[in-house]
């Protein structure tokens, strides 16, 4: 595991997500304490800065409360806006996911 100020957490909870292994508000909360909070964004290329802003910025607006859409229309992203997001970025910074494969000489899986 990495520790927050890692970019290499971020990598490593996209694929704890995708893999079940952690639920939307869990990784929401972590991704929000990394990368908004911890990151040194010198330490990212500029396409990993433009994938994780604009996956910061529906995380911060996620919510998995129903009354939420009904009350503010168009505030909050749901469930499956956050699937496609996060999908969407592990597409786009795949090459940086190689890259890592080849510098530490594991399989790939960041979460060992």
């Amino acid at each position: 595991m990495y520790d927050k100020t890692d970019k290499r957490w971020i990598y490593q909870l996209i694929d704890m997500y995708l893999s079940d292994k952690i639920n939307e508000s869990t990784f929401c909360h972590e991704f929000y304490c990394s990368f908004d909070l911890e990151l040194d964004y010198d330490t990212l290329m500029e396409d990993e800065y433009k994938a994780f802003y604009e996956l910061s910025e529906i995380t911060i607006r996620f919510s998995e409360f129903e009354e939420d859409f009904k009350k503010y229309p168009g505030t909050y992203y749901t469930k499956e806006e956050l699937k496609k997001k996060i999908i969407e970025t592990k597409e786009k910074l795949e090459k940086y996911i190689e890259e890592f494969k080849s510098s530490d000489g594991s399989d790939g899986d960041l979460n060992d």
